[in-house]
């Protein structure tokens, strides 16, 4: 009151809470052969099938679905440029059978292209600590 400041009011808009990021990745799959058909269809099939809920043997209760660790890899090695990323669950796996607008199989029935987009959703928060060190030293990594 002495100095006429007062305390500012909208620093309470910044933060609601720990946020959980989300991350979506896009690909695009040609299949040139039978066998590179079927390798999609395996893919495609492995994430649908991951982040669906599973059941016990006897069906009487329900599991959570697969989680997924995400990493970035260069020379199969953390790549120091892009951010780490915290264990994941699938959220939402999306398929585009059309993705050039045109129904196009090969002779067995396969599509000619596809394209997936997968969104996954961080498990637990980001907290400033976990970057290690002091904020704004010099690393050899991005971060998360």
């Amino acid at each position: 009151r002495t100095t006429g400041a007062i305390v500012n009011p909208n620093t309470e808009l910044l933060f609601n809470g720990p946020a959980l990021r989300a991350f979506s990745f896009r690909f695009e799959f040609s299949p040139r052969s039978d066998r590179e058909a079927k390798t999609v269809q395996r893919i495609i099939r492995f994430f649908k099938q991951g982040m669906a809920v599973q059941r016990t043997e006897d069906s009487i209760f329900l599991k959570a679905p697969n989680v997924f660790k995400l990493k970035y890899l260069k020379a199969n090695a953390p790549h120091e440029f892009l951010p780490k990323i915290k264990t994941c669950g699938l959220l939402n796996c999306s398929v585009d059978y059309t993705p050039d607008g045109n129904y196009s199989t090969y002779n067995d029935g396969s599509m000619t292209k596809y394209t997936m987009t997968l969104t996954f959703n961080e498990l637990d928060p980001l907290f400033n600590d976990e970057y290690g060190g002091k904020p704004g030293e010099a690393t050899t990594d991005i971060g998360y």
